[in-house]
């Protein structure tokens, strides 16, 4: 006598069907990140073998479609994405807390701004008033995971999302690329990106510790 089959052998074909999905578009997923060419960037600056480039999003739907519900654009904040493609066969360190971004309203003389943290971003958007100002410079990455903040929920997850795109490692390995955000309190004067540069101006190798020359990119050439 025939009988119905049991479900489990259905629910590994289930279950090995959506594993393939999932598997599949975490594929699309890093091979779109992977596919963008740091030297497709317009913006850049490029000598002894290290390639500097930089992506600044501007538009309110740019910052939507990379972060999701809540974004920095909400605050004033601009991010740059910006790729460091080492082309020796040295590793060099990047110094991130002297990184500067030289902006001002046309025909007016910039000015030069630090860095925030991805925390002070956080802040910034989701608690506006509460914002420490003593956390706004980048600080060194630290060891280890990030307790919770006891700021919600909804900062702890934003703060974590903010912290995983941010530039972070100050090595970049021979023949090897890295890649972050830097985020930059504009007062939401996005505009003046157009007229505004990013400066590098601590990089050096590790090897002999010998400074390579001044990095400053012209965010002018990038697409908007």
């Amino acid at each position: 006598m025939q009988r119905i089959s049991p479900g489990y052998p259905m629910r590994k074909r289930l279950f090995a069907v959506l594993a393939g999905l999932i598997l599949a578009l975490l594929t699309r997923v890093y091979s779109a990140r992977a596919q963008t060419d740091p030297a497709s960037l317009p913006a850049r600056d490029a000598h002894q073998g290290l390639l500097v480039t930089v992506d600044p999003y501007i538009s309110a739907d740019r910052y939507k479609d990379k972060f999701g519900k809540h974004t920095p654009y909400e605050a004033g904040v601009a991010a740059l994405e910006v790729y460091f493609r080492n082309d020796t066969a040295a590793p060099l360190k990047v110094d991130l807390e002297t990184i500067r971004l030289l902006i001002a309203a046309p025909g007016e003389a910039k000015q030069k701004i630090e860095p925030l943290t991805p925390d002070y971003v956080a802040d910034l958007v989701l608690l506006k008033d509460r914002a420490n100002p003593r956390q706004r410079r980048l600080p060194l990455p630290l060891p280890g995971g990030v307790p919770k903040s006891g700021k919600g929920k909804e900062w702890d997850e934003f703060a974590a999302e903010l912290r995983s795109i941010a530039l972070s490692s100050d090595v970049i390995a021979p023949n090897n690329m890295a890649h972050g955000f830097v985020y930059f309190d504009i007062d939401r004067q996005y505009a003046w990106l157009t007229g505004s540069r990013l400066q590098i101006p601590d990089v050096s190798s590790m090897l002999d510790h010998k400074a390579l020359f001044f990095f400053e990119v012209d965010l002018g050439a990038a697409k908007h």
